[in-house]
């Protein structure tokens, strides 16, 4: 005699598959409640699956752009206030040497006010962020303008170029007594020949900076690479850091007053120029950083768009899932309740 079908124990085990699945179900309706999406993608979007996918691929690539953008974005940031200060220091420079220019030239003032300036300069260009050299190009990790007095005392060897320099051109040392028969036309010849040489294409980079030509590139959209055009190769720099080096380095010389007011002002014209060429090379900066604002723009508009076009894969609707959920504690209930009544039973009582 067959009596497996009407047994207690197997009415009891379909309730109680049933009861699991309705258990499993009534999980990822509740998960689909709390966070608005479908529990189970792959199940339910079946073949559709990829494109979801491919959506989410094009915002992580968007997202990783607007990251990197940040960097750069604050980069940049950087560059414009270290060149808005050394604006500001190369002004003070300006206004201090004409004052001297105009009355008695004070040696060891014009001594402190080159040593004060190229402190100044040397450590604003030397400027970092996360480590980096932001005006070094593409060379992060070497410093933008090399120390003309390193703290060991030994001299750098731009210094010594600027002595060999002068050595040669008048046949003694800056320090020498001689000095005082050097004219004010002699001076400017030196200045503006074998010292300016000093900083061309090629002693630059031999002497002064370690600087790359090239500035950083970076993706800032999908299809667009921006270059930061600023670097302490750039002339500007070379202009300023010409200028400070006179004061710093001849104001204790023994010129004569004529050749003294020449180096005043050349170092003083030097600066001037080198102020407004540095304004210049802000507004390249300002430039680039308005391309990468309005690429940030328009990298956000399109991950809105791609996001909505995920939600419409991924989200589920809140009244559906609601009823479903209300719908299976409801089921859920009354298998309960027909398990309860089962275990009550006994096949005698059921025959």
């Amino acid at each position: 005699m067959r009596v497996g079908f009407v047994s207690t124990y197997a009415m009891n085990a379909s309730i109680r598959t049933q009861t699991m699945r309705m258990q499993s179900q009534l999980s990822q309706a509740q998960l689909e409640v709390a966070t608005g999406k479908k529990a189970n993608i792959g199940l339910e979007l079946g073949s559709m699956t990829s494109q979801l996918v491919s959506i989410e691929n094009q915002i992580q690539m968007i997202e990783r752009i607007q990251t990197t953008t940040s960097f750069v974005t604050n980069r940049m940031a950087i560059m414009q206030n270290s060149m808005a200060s050394i604006i500001t220091s190369g002004q003070d420079f300006v206004g201090q040497l004409t004052v001297e220019v105009n009355g008695a030239l004070d040696r060891d003032l014009l001594e402190q006010i080159g040593t004060s300036a190229l402190d100044h300069f040397t450590s604003t260009l030397n400027t970092t962020f996360k480590g980096e050299y932001v005006f070094s190009g593409i060379n992060t990790d070497v410093a933008a303008l090399n120390e003309y007095d390193p703290d060991d005392g030994g001299g750098s060897a731009a210094k010594t170029a600027v002595i060999a320099a002068f050595t040669t051109e008048f046949g003694f040392a800056p320090s020498s007594p001689l000095a005082t028969n050097i004219t004010a036309t002699e001076l400017e010849t030196f200045i503006d020949g074998p010292f300016a040489d000093l900083f061309d294409d090629t002693n630059w980079p031999a002497l002064w900076s370690g600087s790359s030509d090239r500035g950083m590139r970076s993706k800032i959209s999908p299809m667009e690479l921006a270059e930061n055009p600023t670097t302490a190769q750039g002339n500007v720099f070379r202009e300023i850091t010409a200028a400070v080096i006179l004061i710093k380095e001849f104001s204790q010389t023994e010129f004569s007053d004529s050749a003294n007011s020449m180096l005043a002002t050349k170092a003083l014209e030097g600066m001037a120029q080198g102020v407004n060429n540095l304004a210049a090379e802000q507004s390249k900066i300002g430039t680039v950083e308005k391309r990468i604002e309005e690429a940030n723009e328009r990298m956000e508009y399109q991950r809105n768009i791609l996001r909505e076009q995920a939600m419409t894969y991924e989200n589920v609707d809140p009244y559906e899932v609601a009823t479903r959920l209300n719908q299976l504690s409801i089921s859920l209930e009354a298998s309960y309740r027909a398990t309860a009544k089962l275990q009550q039973l006994s096949l005698m009582n059921y025959i």
